[in-house]
């Protein structure tokens, strides 16, 4: 359902809650309770797990009964004919239908996520949209209706504006929740920063003599070493070791054996 051109009234607390959308999820808790007395719109009427807090559901039902109930039971043939009447039917099919259709999913998306912002102020735009398109039916029954439905349609907008005022202060709680979690938080952070570190404890090492590779040292072959015979005497200039040996071993001759000499008497 589209309200336009409606200026919604929305809190500037909500405004600032936003910051915190997605603070607090939690396990849905919004369940149907049924159509509503005289066939009203069912709303989710249970509490939160663990909690003894009604859900957003629970807060709503009442007021979207009254409104529901109330505009079913006006009677626009008693209204004066002309425009205003006209476009206030029209006004009211609209808010019936929200009602039935586009606010019990909402309200369902609230109560999945109990504490959370950003799930809720979905629902609390629609709420003030909603709140502006009934006021207008209020202000046109001013003036063509009669007067004990114009104190019908002023009661049944009395109850929704609390039901909205409430679930803003809802709201309000959690964003104020969350942001005290956020200063703690900070202020835990800050005092163990500022505690002094104590320093580490050495750790004692065993120690362990290194380990010592002994190489084997590998000795060199011995070679035999070559000694040259000696000759008897000096080398003859041009002459190869082969002749001096020859010449060494072929005794000493002379050309004729000459006899000693005599001497006479």
């Amino acid at each position: 359902m589209r309200f336009s051109p409606v200026v919604m009234r929305i809190s500037p607390v909500v405004a600032i809650a936003f910051v915190f959308c997605f603070a607090f999820n939690g396990l849905p808790a919004w369940a149907q309770s049924g159509p509503g007395p005289q066939g009203g719109p069912g709303v989710g009427a249970t509490t939160s797990p663990g909690s003894g807090a009604a859900t957003i559901g629970a807060s709503l039902a009442p007021s979207l009964d009254t409104v529901h109930q109330t505009l079913a039971a006006l009677r626009l043939d008693r209204w004066k004919k002309g425009t205003v009447r006209d476009e206030a039917s029209t006004y009211i099919d609209q808010i019936q239908h929200d009602i039935a259709s586009n606010v019990p999913p909402l309200v369902e998306t609230a109560d999945g996520a109990p504490g959370s912002v950003g799930k809720a102020l979905p629902l609390a735009k629609h709420l003030g949209a909603l709140y502006d398109v009934l006021l207008r039916v209020e202000e046109a029954a001013r003036v063509v209706a009669p007067d004990d439905q114009v104190g019908q349609l002023q009661s049944a907008l009395n109850s929704l504006e609390t039901a909205r005022l409430a679930l803003n202060d809802r709201m309000q709680g959690s964003a104020d929740a969350m942001e005290k979690q956020v200063v703690d938080l900070r202020g835990v952070i800050r005092q163990q920063a500022s505690r002094p570190v104590a320093p580490p404890v050495p750790v004692s090492v065993p120690c362990t003599p290194p380990v010592v590779h002994h190489t084997a040292v590998r000795k060199k072959p011995v070679t035999a070493a070559t000694t040259t015979p000696a000759t008897n005497g000096p080398a003859k200039p041009g002459a190869t070791p082969q002749n001096n040996q020859n010449a060494q071993k072929k005794p000493a001759t002379t050309g004729t054996s000459q006899a000693p000499a005599t001497t006479s008497h």
